[in-house]
């Protein structure tokens, strides 16, 4: 009862069970007893915000048919891929999402919905069916159960003021070096109150003052669950800071690249597999054939997965030449120089605790906290789109029998920030990724094949996806760029996607 009663949402601590057991009963029972007015259903569109019907909270039936039957919405306004003429959609709520909103002035409960079709089937393109159509044939094909978690980092824009401290590196900076704890630190609480399992939030390398203007970057990292749920919370975490963006006067961004020599902001996604609760990535202190199977059925595709982790133009200003990204198609253990990283893990059983503080304490295994990260996203992914195009790689290395040796292929110790792409000896030559959207669309028809294969993506996702990508016509874009803050085209384009995403 404990571990109910310190949860940190208001619903599961309200109806003393976890969110995952939520019904429709009991969210009626929770509005009815807490005078909750409003009732918001909640989804993420084409452009990966997050969305909102609202509904005055009127009586009880009124109230017990929108929860039973959820409500019509017009799909061709949500997703531009739907005709006109056959786009109604249903919007139905997903029970264990609700949460009390933190930001309402009148009592509020939030709901994330799921679509579904005329038939009573979930849409076939609805991005977080994707997710869970990928999610199904995973564990069909392995008997697996993945979980995920994001990495999400983004820039602070506000007024200098004159206690901005000069030093270019914030990592971990705390106040008073850094403007902005209170509101990350503010954003994790409102996170987790409505949902998010949240490890630490920190400052990021980001730091620095142009024209008045103070830029300051963080990070929040989450805890490890099903991957539908990381994307939930992904989602929701932005339009939480957002929200507390207006609260404290400032601007949040989630762009990849807000000068060009300054870090971009990245959305790292981390992955592990467990069989009966245990971590099948490491046995014994060593990454084991299933670890490398995965990644190397990710980098396999890795070329093409861009056109769902890098959707912008400007996305691609972080590979460019002489910044510190990944942009080659291998994998390192604790090397984040490489497109995967395998990171440091706690797997010698050492009880570090004790040895600090010169105590005894047995041996604790924490293997089960090793994961594999890919470093290549940002936050102009949709995440539920992208994460299913990583489990289809999953699906890719663990079905193909020469996926260990290609795994050793793609195997990189080196700093390719030196190497620009080469192994030290020369044995190596590393396939560098995708340049332009342009580009992107290009290897995704290349690999179409893989993400349409068991109907996980439509193929009218596919060719939207590539389309989208093509029109934005930028193959010479960074080319043409020339490397300078106060170039005017890259100021534009900074301006046009400060606040897409």
């Amino acid at each position: 009862m404990s571990s109910i009663q310190n949860n940190p949402n208001l619903l599961v601590q309200y109806l003393q069970k976890p969110a995952s057991e939520f019904t429709k009963d009991d969210l009626i029972r929770y509005i009815e007893e807490r005078e909750i007015e409003i009732v918001n259903f909640r989804y993420v569109a084409e452009d990966g915000k997050l969305k909102t019907i609202n509904f005055m909270v009127t009586g009880h039936d009124e109230l017990d048919m929108i929860l039973s039957s959820g409500e019509r919405v017009d799909g061709s306004s949500i997703f531009s891929y739907l005709e006109a003429n056959a786009s109604d959609l249903f919007l139905v709520p997903r029970y264990k999402t609700a949460f009390l909103n933190p930001f309402a002035s009148i009592p509020s409960v939030d709901i994330l919905c799921s679509f579904y079709d005329k038939h009573g089937q979930p849409l076939e393109s609805s991005p977080e069916n994707i997710l869970r159509k990928a999610q199904k044939q995973f564990y069909r094909e392995t008997g697996l159960t993945l979980k995920m978690m994001g990495e999400l980092e983004y820039y602070v824009i506000s007024e200098a003021e004159e206690v901005v401290e000069s030093s270019s590196n914030g990592y971990h900076c705390a106040e008073p070096f850094t403007m902005h704890e209170k509101l990350r630190v503010e954003a994790i609480k409102l996170i987790a109150q409505c949902g998010g399992k949240v490890r630490f939030v920190h400052a990021e390398n980001g730091r620095f003052t142009h024209d008045g203007i103070h830029y300051e970057q963080h990070e929040i990292e989450f805890a490890p669950v099903d991957p539908e749920e990381a994307s939930d919370q992904l989602v929701i975490a932005k339009w939480i800071l957002r929200m507390l963006g207006l609260k404290y006067k400032v601007s949040v961004t989630f762009i990849p690249k807000i000068q060009l020599n300054q870090p971009g902001s990245g959305m790292h996604i981390h992955f592990l597999a467990e069989q009966k609760g245990q971590n099948c990535l490491i046995e014994n202190g060593e990454l084991t054939a299933t670890s490398l199977r995965m990644m190397a059925g990710v980098l396999e595709l890795a070329p093409a997965l861009t056109a769902f982790a890098n959707t912008i133009p400007i996305s691609y200003l972080c590979s460019m030449p002489g910044r510190e990204v990944p942009a080659y198609v291998c994998w390192g253990k604790q090397n984040r120089s490489t497109l995967i990283r395998v990171p440091l893990g706690w797997n010698n059983k050492l009880p570090l605790g004790a040895m600090v503080n010169q105590q005894e304490q047995a041996k604790v295994d924490y293997s089960f906290r090793q994961t594999i990260e890919y470093r290549g996203a940002d936050g102009s992914t949709n995440p539920y789109l992208f994460s299913a195009a990583l489990i289809v790689g999953f699906i890719n290395g663990l079905s193909d029998h020469e996926s260990v040796k290609k795994a050793d292929a793609y195997y990189c110790s080196e700093n390719l920030f030196l190497t620009k792409g080469k192994s030290a000896e020369g044995e190596k030559q590393f396939e560098r990724l995708p340049g332009s959207c342009y580009e992107s669309a290009l290897m995704l028809e290349k690999f179409r094949h893989h993400f349409e294969a068991d109907s996980i993506f439509p193929q009218s996702i596919i060719n939207h996806t590539i389309l989208k990508l093509q029109a934005f016509d930028d193959q010479h874009l960074i080319e043409n760029l020339q490397p300078s803050e106060e170039n005017e085209d890259l100021q534009n384009l900074i301006g046009d996607y400060l606040n897409y995403m």
